[in-house]
């Protein structure tokens, strides 16, 4: 309502300002008048693109930390022991992408692969995408990405890891997320041991990851209602959102680690701690459905975030500071391990 309330304001005093100044004429005060009137539509269109934070006073997504840890209770030598990280390219994406009421200036992102590590195998969950596509869609200082650099050696790294690990999973099907698979010269191999889910597969924003045509003819999607438990240890959790195929991941390490891999619910973990949604013009721009964002937001904050009761390490997928502070304080490895030295190219 404060909105309405300034127009109105606006409107006044516009009208007192036209009485003031002798200004008789109908024309003018009717021109007077539209410029009053085409301000408050911009200030009202800004606010609403760009400042409007939908966060529910209270969530109706939730996650059973209960249920999920009787999923993942099994024997203890069969859990994953270690949990790396291994940086593919890093970029800048403008503060009003990333929260409601952010300026021009940007964030800094990362686009990350991580390697969960068993005593017998490996999985890979993100596979961010080639320099082809970092090139074609990482070039937007304004209304989206804007690249710093490409790491070469990595994306290398990252493909070897893949051809290697026994499974593949993502967050949601974003051509950041699942790219590196699409763009992959093994991306048939790569296929039949990736488990995307129904949603993932048929969702329209996949296009952009640009996979071979005919890819998925022959692919049998994972389906599953809330929980699906991947492998040891590792819990899927249905998340739609960011995207019609989001899911969040929960790891438990064989110390006792616990990680909530939340993709990008948040863009970067000031949406979580801030408890601030995305820009209605980055949800426009993403397809993203707002409201269950700021469901998903409202719980992480309430239940992980601001709960001291809960030691949950939560994962945004793009928050480069919080990757450098994991790796620094040896949480997670800054490297994959394990890796033959298979040519890609």
């Amino acid at each position: 309502m404060k909105y309405r309330n300034t127009l109105k304001i606006l409107v006044v005093l516009g009208i007192l300002f036209s009485l003031v100044n002798g200004i008789s004429e109908y024309k003018n005060q009717v021109l007077s008048l539209g410029f009053i009137l085409l301000f408050a539509v911009i200030w009202i269109t800004e606010y609403y693109l760009f400042k409007k934070n939908e966060i529910p006073k209270t969530s109706n997504f939730n996650i059973d930390l209960g249920e999920l840890r009787v999923l993942v209770d099994t024997e203890k030598n069969r859990l994953p022991v270690r949990l790396n990280s291994l940086i593919v390219a890093e970029g800048e994406i403008p503060d009003w992408i990333v929260v409601a009421g952010g300026a021009p200036s940007g964030f800094p992102i990362s686009f990350t692969s991580f390697q969960v590590v068993y005593d017998d195998k490996t999985l890979i969950i993100e596979c961010p995408f080639d320099k082809a596509l970092y090139d074609k869609f990482c070039g937007y200082k304004l209304l989206g990405i804007k690249g710093k650099y490409f790491n070469e050696e990595n994306y290398e790294i990252m493909q070897r890891a893949m051809l290697e690990s026994e499974c593949i999973v993502a967050t949601h099907e974003h051509w950041d997320h699942v790219g590196g698979i699409a763009q992959s010269p093994y991306v048939g191999e790569l296929v039949k041991k990736t488990l995307l889910t129904t949603e993932q597969v048929h969702g329209h924003t996949i296009k952009k990851a640009e996979f071979p045509q005919g890819t998925f003819d022959d692919y049998t999607p994972l389906e599953y209602d809330q929980y699906h438990v991947l492998a040891p240890g590792m819990v899927l959790i249905k998340a739609p959102g960011h995207s019609v195929g989001s899911q969040m991941i929960f790891i438990h390490l064989r110390d006792g680690e616990e990680f909530l891999f939340i993709g990008d619910v948040g863009w970067n973990m000031i949406n979580i701690e801030r408890l601030t949604n995305h820009s209605r013009m980055g949800m426009l721009l993403r397809y993203e459905n707002g409201e269950q964002l700021g469901h998903q937001i409202r719980w992480l904050y309430e239940y992980i975030y601001d709960n001291s009761e809960e030691e949950i390490h939560l994962i945004t997928s793009h928050d480069l500071s919080q990757i450098e502070d994991y790796t620094r304080t040896g949480l997670i490895g800054d490297k994959f391990e394990g890796v033959c030295t298979r040519n890609i190219s």
